[in-house]
């Protein structure tokens, strides 16, 4: 399980490391209210993945950076970060931690 010589194919076959896929929840709840004929007012709740599920990046996975063609990585790329985690955007996105968002918006 080493690369192989410059030119040549390696004996591993396709799809080795198996994943357990990406399971990511999102949920978003509103209420709006009328105050008048042209006055408004919205409130949202929004939770990203709330179940709290990890999405932990494959070897050699695409998002993280690590890849065959990047002379830093690894022999085996790195697990050890989520998608979006190791794509500098740890708050709002694919397999970070739970996040939690509320907004008010007022229409006139």
């Amino acid at each position: 399980m080493i690369p192989p010589p410059l030119g040549q194919f390696g004996n591993m076959p396709r799809n080795l490391f198996r994943d357990t896929g990406f399971r990511n929840f999102d949920f978003s709840v509103a209420k709006n209210w009328h105050l008048g004929e042209k006055v408004g007012a919205q409130f949202r709740a929004e939770f990203f993945n709330i179940f709290n599920h990890p999405n932990f990046a494959n070897p050699y996975g695409g998002q993280n950076g690590f890849g065959l063609n990047d002379p830093s990585a690894q022999p085996f790329g790195c697990g050890c970060a989520t998608p979006d985690v190791a794509a500098a955007n740890p708050v709002i996105g694919s397999g970070g931690s739970r996040a939690v968002q509320l907004g008010l918006k007022f229409t006139f």
